[in-house]
């Protein structure tokens, strides 16, 4: 029992195992990152930020009103994002080690819902860009609430834009970084192949 525990948990940190299929591999390596746990309480703390200043001043930008919206919504699906990437550390970390298949059938779910939360964030962020880059073409202001063609709170429109630009880095980091895996792992599955062949040339 011990060692089909240990052996199980080996392949938590060591995923790329010969004969594993290549996608939970990369999956299981994303979930066992270590740059969750700095990661998570941040975005926990942006998001809150962010939501507590579009309540606040919800109703306060009459230039665009779907501001306040865009931040409350997003501030929502990257707490979500957020409760994902808990459960898929957790499933990773505990469950996967003693029970293999519903592990794996957890980390496919958690995935699927992920993906789909991810791709909402994104279309979302470009709804938001035309928002708010849209407000700032117009000559948005925040000096004067009497002039309501232009007129959005001042604390409130600047934090929007700043979320929207921090919101393009951050997944730009994010697709970087999944690309990098994909290319570590592909490089990493070919020299073992390669190896692998160079074994049985030389009658290993």
């Amino acid at each position: 029992m011990f060692s089909q525990y240990m052996r199980n948990r080996n392949r938590i940190f060591d995923p790329f195992e010969s004969g594993r299929n290549i996608f939970l591999q990369l999956v299981i390596r994303f979930y066992s990152f270590r740059c969750h746990f700095i990661v998570i309480p941040l975005v926990i703390i942006y998001a809150a930020v962010h939501l507590g200043l579009a309540i606040h001043y919800f109703g306060q930008c009459p230039m665009q009103p779907m501001i306040p919206i865009y931040m409350i919504v997003h501030a929502a699906v990257h707490l979500g994002l957020i409760v994902f990437a808990l459960i898929g550390v957790i499933v990773v970390q505990c469950i996967y080690s003693f029970h293999e298949t519903i592990g794996i059938v957890l980390l496919v779910l958690v995935l699927v819902l992920h993906t789909i939360l991810g791709i909402f964030s994104f279309a979302w962020l470009i709804a938001g860009s035309v928002w708010i880059f849209g407000a700032k073409a117009d000559g948005v202001q925040g000096s004067n609430p009497d002039i309501t063609s232009t007129y959005c709170q001042s604390h409130l429109y600047k934090a929007a834009f700043t979320l929207l630009i921090i919101n393009y880095i951050a997944h730009g980091l994010f697709a970087i970084a999944i690309i990098a895996i994909c290319v570590w792992g592909m490089n990493r599955k070919v020299n073992r192949s390669r190896m692998g062949m160079n074994m049985m040339n030389y009658g290993v």
